[in-house]
């Protein structure tokens, strides 16, 4: 079986970031995907899998500031225009969410709450490995990961609001499938890591700074069959290769989808 596929890889690195998932009570962490083991040296150890939540929040969001500073107008978040008592909700250079025709190209990459979107963003788990040195079953990110009590509030030097907060520190790096993305999207949304600065909550406490270190454009070939080996049992064998692929003049985008945007409003007249 051959697959085929174009993807943008992403390299950055956090200081200290909190991609919270869960909330329960006083105490907020990461998504725990399981325990896992890895071996270094001659021994297997076990380690906890986490799960980096907020990556494709923190692309939106990018992509949302991009398209203000050009001007153009774009899906809000949210399906909303108003509050009960007639307040506006949406900020100027916004639309609500899906109402645009033809489609943003905010609408194109990330679709709606009724729409596919068509990219898909994914990341390898991170985990907090002590050896510098191991093989795991399965891809995994060694990062520094930690918890910490904290207090936000006293009387009288006794604790009474206090909750309890995982983060992560370290390089990482996550993937985006944009096999079904134009060009001039793809264009758009690599300029759109420009703006990347926040991942995850506790933006006031000086949480969640990323900064991008390198982007890749990529196609990528799977190639997947299945041996038979000397045991008579049946295993699936999985060759990939990586392609570098280029677009030049990243910020032609701009032009080209004025060109299409005049195109259809010739189209609806």
């Amino acid at each position: 079986m051959r697959k085929i596929k174009n993807q943008i890889v992403v390299h950055a690195f956090t200081p200290i970031a909190k991609p919270i998932n869960a909330s329960i009570q006083k105490n907020s962490s990461m998504l725990l995907l399981g325990k896992f083991p890895y071996v270094n040296g001659e021994k297997t150890f076990n380690t906890k899998f986490y799960y980096i939540k907020g990556i494709r929040g923190m692309l939106r969001h990018a992509c949302m500031e991009l398209a203000q500073d050009c001007n153009i107008e774009v899906c809000h978040s949210s399906e909303k225009t108003e509050l009960k008592d007639g307040k506006s909700v949406l900020p100027q250079g916004f639309h609500a969410l899906g109402t645009c025709d033809p489609p943003c190209i905010l609408r194109t990459i990330f679709g709606t709450f009724r729409e596919k979107s068509s990219i898909v963003v994914a990341a390898d788990p991170i985990a907090s490995i002590k050896h510098k040195d191991f093989i795991t079953i399965v891809p995994v990110q060694n990062v520094h990961i930690s918890s910490e009590n904290r207090i936000a509030l006293a009387y009288d030097g006794t604790p009474i609001q206090d909750f309890r907060e995982s983060y992560f520190s370290g390089f990482f790096s996550f993937q985006i499938d944009v096999t079904n993305l134009t060009d001039v999207e793809i264009k758009f949304l690599i300029e759109a890591m420009l703006y990347v600065e926040i991942l995850g909550a506790g933006r006031s406490s000086g949480y969640g700074c990323v900064k991008i270190l390198n982007i890749a454009l990529q196609k990528v070939e799977t190639f997947r069959r299945v041996e038979e080996d000397s045991e008579g049992n049946y295993k699936i064998i999985e060759e990939t290769t990586e392609i570098p692929l280029s677009l030049s003049k990243i910020e032609d985008w701009r032009t080209s989808l004025n060109t299409m945007s005049k195109q259809d409003e010739k189209v609806a007249v």
